[in-house]
């Protein structure tokens, strides 16, 4: 797969070995910081497709890699819409799945594209908002262009989604080997921002009244409940998600202004990197290997201009992938060939497709 060479470099290119490992927890994690800066690298070639004729987001590959969803932005007068289009990657056509005509049925006082996921080559899913509460899901045939399903979804819907198989099956883990772990924090931090590491554990903040804030893991293999980083009182809700790779588990931590990585393993925690964010920021992951692990850290709104860093992980070393100065997004194909980045240009933002080194 083309992105080994990329992750092997993640070993061989980065010289500083920044700050050393602490052991937990972790104490006054923010004014104690000193990481080192993260080497930047390049991991695209050949360009494939560029799409710059208007405002596009959510490039979202099919799981065969032979297709892009994306949206377009549309401004009609006071009135906000949406089209969604479909780019094959072999003949290097595109056409439209959803026109802003059918789009505008879905708005009350805008209609925009929520996320995109497909679920095999031939389903996707487009979840499109309203601009008020609600939203409705679409599923498309994209082979045939046919709209096959589509269902409204209320606001309370969406704010009390079901826990997947995954979160189920570690709540019960955490239940059954930690019974003295208070059942109401458990609860509270799966519906807000608990992290689940299938067969390893759950990270979580508490953020429950009556408990302390700080960053606890709850280790599956270990049968152990470890306080991991220590937080100020006004740091609530400053775990903003992470990824584990083998032994290694990145963790980010908003507060004030910024986002913070930091690395944890084999008992001992240090940080990585800080990044200046605004609003929610939050770890979204593009692509997993055997090699490592390719993730973005949103640290803007979706509607605000600025930049979303995209790194790369391979458990040891962390790499910044800087070939755009306002990354809003990115997508990496499910065999590690191609990279779709959405940037911004002006007021707009513009897709490119590339092969990846």
């Amino acid at each position: 797969m083309k992105l080994c060479a990329a992750l092997l470099l993640c070993v061989i290119v980065v010289a500083g070995h920044g700050q050393e490992f602490s052991r937990i927890p972790l104490k006054d994690p923010f004014n104690s910081l000193n990481a080192s800066q993260v080497e930047e690298i390049k991991i695209s070639g050949e360009q494939l497709a560029m799409f710059k004729n208007g405002d596009y987001v959510h490039p979202t590959f099919s799981p065969d890699g032979k297709s892009l969803a994306y949206s377009k932005v549309l401004v009609e007068r006071d009135f906000e819409n949406t089209e969604i289009f479909l780019y094959n990657v072999s003949t290097r056509r595109t056409s439209v799945l959803l026109n802003s005509r059918s789009a505008k049925k879905y708005g009350t006082y805008k209609a925009f594209v929520l996320e995109m996921d497909w679920t095999s080559p031939r389903r996707l899913g487009v979840v499109i908002h309203d601009g008020d509460v609600d939203s409705t899901r679409l599923t498309f045939d994209p082979l045939t262009k046919r709209l096959l399903r589509k269902t409204h979804q209320s606001g309370d819907d969406l704010e009390t989604r079901p826990l997947s198989p995954a979160y189920k099956r570690a709540r019960q883990q955490a239940v059954t080997l930690f019974p003295e772990f208070p059942r109401e924090v458990l609860d509270s931090a799966f519906l807000n921002s608990a992290l689940v590491l299938p067969e390893q554990g759950i990270i979580l903040q508490k953020n429950y009244a009556g408990h302390d804030d700080d960053v606890w893991f709850l280790d599956f293999k270990g049968k152990s409940v470890r306080r991991l980083v220590n937080l100020p009182q006004d740091a609530l809700y400053a775990f903003r998600g992470g990824l584990t790779f083998e032994s290694s588990i990145i963790i980010a931590l908003a507060y004030g202004s910024k986002t913070y990585l930091f690395l944890y393993r084999d008992g001992q925690i240090k940080p990585l990197t800080e990044l200046k964010s605004h609003g929610q920021s939050w770890i979204e992951i593009k692509h997993r290997s055997s090699e490592g692990v390719v993730f973005l850290v949103r640290t803007h709104e979706s509607y605000e201009k600025g930049d979303n860093p995209l790194f790369i992980f391979n458990g040891d070393r962390l790499l910044q992938v800087k070939e755009y100065s306002n990354l809003h997004d990115a997508a990496v194909d499910p065999a590690g060939q191609r990279i779709a980045y959405c940037y911004w240009e002006g007021n707009q933002r513009h897709i490119a497709i590339k092969e990846l080194n």
